[in-house]
């Protein structure tokens, strides 16, 4: 076999390799779907003056549970004192504007939760936390 043959045999062989690795490859990657989740939650202002409102909005979505009903809600906790729920939709957004009763620290947080059934709810996903001081 001439040169040139072997060089043309060469590269035929080494551009089927590569074809065969792209193409595995995309096999393999085809094959590791991953559930697509994100969630936030964001104050208007850090700081508000104790009776004045701050609007509190979140956005999220979920895949985890297919085609059951999944909400976003927002929750409050005043202090060191226990998590409250304040809202829920079943849209991708929710804005609501809440008022700062007294002085000291607001936070808010966003979660999607999984609706079963009317009594049985799934906490998907937890945000971070945003904080409002009122003075």
């Amino acid at each position: 076999m001439n040169t040139g043959k072997k060089l043309v045999v060469r590269r035929a062989g080494s551009a089927a390799a590569v074809a065969a690795l792209a193409v595995g490859g995309i096999a393999v990657g085809a094959g590791s779907a991953w559930a697509k989740s994100s969630i936030a939650v964001g104050v208007s202002s850090h700081h508000v003056a104790v009776g004045h409102t701050v609007r509190v909005t979140a956005s999220g979505s979920s895949d985890d549970f297919g085609a059951t009903p999944i909400q976003l809600c927002i929750d409050e906790r005043v202090g060191t004192g226990a998590w409250k729920q304040l809202a829920c939709t079943n849209k991708y957004s929710l804005g609501l504007n809440v008022r700062a009763p007294h002085r000291g620290e607001i936070q808010f947080r966003s979660q999607l939760v999984a609706v079963f059934n009317a009594h049985h709810r799934v906490v998907d996903r937890t945000s971070g936390t945003d904080a409002v001081w009122a003075r």
